[in-house]
């Protein structure tokens, strides 16, 4: 879902009243942003002209001449939000002078792919590992190509700066060309909350994601909650979500 903030003169502390306001936040304006940018795919609607030492991280947002802003503000908001051109309006919230826009459209996303015959499952790992500290998700599938030769099409999910991390793909891996498309994505509201659930006669505490569709607890929360029990983890698994499901119930 966007959040899309469009302002005419803006400031730090006015920004901070305002996500203080709407969105119940607490902190710097930085922390604020980046706490936000977990809930939102955040955008902005046009920018001052960026002074010079902002100008590079500035590629791709319009510039209106009549905003202003300061270059401590803006540069926050130039490394959370991203540019945005068409939208939907579905609500608006306005405060002193900042307009805050919910759009339901389709989240845009990047997906780049490329395709490698001349590795082993170690290198692939590896590359895995590498490219998920920059990306959403990473996807590696085996396929037969001409000639019969095995090898993996990986697929990789991100947000902003396919070209940066298509660099990284062909560093990483043994491959001279990335495939980028740019999609939509659907994304189901979501957040993750922290609960308290009975498992095996104790209480633990751990995160779990709810959304109106489903509930699901972190997997690294469980593996802490089953190495703490000494039991397997598929057995505490079941039991976390028999445990989450009946407290759920007794809310009702």
């Amino acid at each position: 879902m966007k959040l899309i903030i469009d302002f005419d003169r803006l400031d730090g502390k006015t920004l901070e009243d305002c996500l203080k306001r709407f969105f119940g936040l607490e902190g710097n304006l930085e922390g604020m942003l980046e706490e936000l940018s977990k809930s939102f795919d955040l955008h902005v609607t046009e920018i001052p002209l960026p002074k010079s030492n902002l100008l590079k991280v500035s590629k791709g947002f319009r510039v209106n001449l009549n905003k202003e802003c300061d270059d401590e503000t803006l540069s926050k908001l130039l490394k959370f939000c991203k540019p945005v051109e068409s939208f939907t309006i579905d609500e608006v919230w306005e405060c002193n002078g900042v307009r805050f826009i919910l759009s339901k459209d389709f989240e845009e996303i990047y997906v780049l792919e490329t395709n490698v015959d001349d590795v082993s499952g170690e290198f692939i790992s590896y590359a895995t590992n590498e490219i998920l500290k920059y990306a959403l998700d990473v996807y590696v599938y085996p396929y037969f190509g001409k000639k019969g030769r095995p090898g993996y099409m990986v697929k990789v999910l991100c947000r902003d700066n396919p070209r940066n991390l298509a660099k990284i793909v062909c560093e990483v891996l043994p491959t001279l060309g990335v495939r980028i498309h740019r999609v939509g994505r659907y994304k189901v509201e979501r957040e993750v909350v922290e609960r308290t659930v009975k498992v095996f006669g104790k209480e633990f505490k751990l995160r779990v994601k709810v959304s109106e569709v489903s509930l699901k607890p972190e997997f690294e929360d469980v593996k802490r909650i089953a190495e703490s029990l000494k039991r397997p983890l598929p057995m505490v698994y079941i039991e976390v979500l028999r445990g989450l499901n009946d407290e759920d119930t007794e809310r009702e």
